[in-house]
């Protein structure tokens, strides 16, 4: 059973907005794996920051996932709640393997 007291103290994903949003941004769940989120940061945060490096907000989700992955490396491998690393590994493979690359 996970622990709902890290459940709760899990960093948030999406930070507060400054504004209204010019933008669709669809950020990995909570139950996602770090690979995702690592992913996430290296293929569509840290190009829309240098692609819009005015907004605000980008600069503020990169923050946020930088928070969650420095905080799930302080929690114990046996008090996990979200995905293990291989298991989104293994799905951009397969993705992978379909486009033929």
């Amino acid at each position: 059973m996970p622990n709902l007291g890290l459940f709760r103290e899990h960093p948030p994903v999406s930070p507060d907005l400054t504004g209204p949003a010019d933008y669709l941004m669809n950020p990995p769940s909570i139950f996602a794996a770090n690979a995702h989120f690592i992913h996430f940061r290296d293929e569509a945060i840290i190009p829309l920051i240098a692609a819009k490096p005015d907004n605000p907000d980008f600069p503020n989700y990169l923050k946020n996932i930088e928070a969650i992955l420095a905080w799930r490396a302080t929690i114990a491998p046996e008090d996990r709640f979200w995905r293990a690393d291989e298991s989104y590994a293994e799905v951009l493979r397969k993705r992978r393997e379909q486009r033929g690359q």
